[in-house]
């Protein structure tokens, strides 16, 4: 089980760059719960050295901490960053909020003072985030796939309730518990998130309570994602088994569209481009990605002796080029099981990470942007459709 810390409202000088009042704002609205938990507060009358150091020392205790603070506090803890400042404040923008940050606010104020003014939004946008930093997903698309940007609308509510019980009833005649399911969705950058939370199977953990031991039973909560792209009219799942991932496939399939199949089986990625040397790599036409690069492909034969080979490198198309007697690093009669390859997008001297591994996964690092390296992927031929393996 993992143990929760905050990584910047336990350090003395963020609490001090956040200042008195707007602390006193955040624990004022804990105050009957701090008093049920027994937490005392440092004393107001102590000097800014004294008082902060204390109320570090009494946020890097979170388990003595209430529940509803915690999950408050562990919210604003992760919104605090580059990409969390710019959400909020786009939120605020759209929501209209009465907040003007001042040019000396920092992430960790702008953060606490949109709790403050709607814990609701601060909410919304820290799941956002969450979903965004999910990398790895397994695709499934349409047999004849469709651009449904300008007719595909988010699902009304009574749809949404017709699959959080049809999900629901899955989960339950699979020991996942009854009646557990919520459906909470995003619209984020022109695609549909869902965020799928259900029970998971019944554990039964050890526990220590002083010198006394005994065992929690109880049942965890999941969370699974399923995000549909109306651009290339598919969905992408993230979830742990292969009976979810089926689950999610045919009843959003059905839910949205009226059909268990619209989302097919067939694989949605194949590496077979790398077979025709450099043309595969050429960003040309996809504005925003200036290089890519092989660093790695796994390779198997199928045989006797289920043979494999890893071939790592920080070019690997440059590096088999550079000997006196170039050779082809990709074997011909093997069998290709993964790829990764850095992408550099813009100017930015940091690459991104991309790993495909066919038939339907597809893996991208942190800050990458998904829509260029689909319509790269598209380009090249690393996308396939039913119609082209029929």
């Amino acid at each position: 089980m993992s143990t929760l810390r905050f990584k910047r409202f336990s350090k003395p000088h963020v609490l001090k760059d956040i200042g008195r009042h707007l602390l006193g704002k955040f624990f004022a609205k804990f105050k009957d719960d701090l008093k049920e938990k027994a937490v005392i507060l440092p004393d107001p009358a102590l000097a800014d050295e004294e008082y902060f150091t204390a109320m570090a020392g009494v946020l890097m205790s979170p388990e003595g901490l209430p529940g509803s603070l915690n999950d408050a506090l562990y919210a604003i803890d992760e919104m605090a960053t580059e990409d969390g400042q710019q959400r909020l404040e786009e939120g605020v923008a759209e929501a209209q909020l009465p907040l003007a940050f001042d040019e000396k606010s920092s992430r960790e104020d702008i953060a606490l003072q949109v709790w403050l003014e709607s814990p609701e939004l601060l909410a919304k946008k820290h799941n956002e985030q969450r979903l965004i930093r999910l990398s790895s997903f397994e695709y499934y698309s349409n047999p004849t796939p469709a651009d449904q940007t300008a007719i595909f609308e988010q699902p009304d509510a009574a749809t949404v309730d017709a699959l959080t019980a049809a999900l629901d009833l899955w989960f339950s005649q699979h020991n996942r518990g009854h009646k557990h399911t919520k459906i909470e969705s995003h619209k984020i950058d022109g695609e549909f998130w869902f965020m799928i939370r259900h029970g998971d199977t019944y554990v039964r953990t050890p526990k220590v309570e002083g010198l006394r031991s005994e065992v929690l039973h109880y049942r965890p909560e999941k969370d699974d994602v399923v995000v549909y792209a109306p651009d290339l009219d598919e969905i992408r799942i993230h979830a742990g088994t292969k009976g979810e991932k089926d689950l999610y496939r045919a009843k959003f399939g059905f839910y949205l569209f009226g059909q268990e199949d619209y989302f097919s089986e067939f694989k949605t990625y194949t590496l077979e481009p790398l077979r025709q040397g450099k043309d595969w790599h050429d960003p040309q036409g996809v504005d925003g990605i200036r290089e890519i690069i092989l660093r790695e492909v796994e390779m198997a034969w199928d045989g006797q002796f289920n043979d494999g080979l890893v071939r790592k490198s920080d070019d690997v198309f440059a590096s088999a080029a550079a000997y006196a007697r170039p050779f082809n690093p990709i074997q011909e009669k093997a069998r290709l099981k993964r790829a990764a390859f850095d992408v550099y997008f813009g100017d930015s001297e940091k690459p991104r990470k991309v790993q495909i591994r066919p038939p339907n996964i597809l893996k991208l690092g942190r800050h990458c942007d998904a829509r260029l390296v689909h319509r790269w992927l598209s380009k090249q031929k690393f996308r396939t459709t039913a119609q082209a393996q029929e």
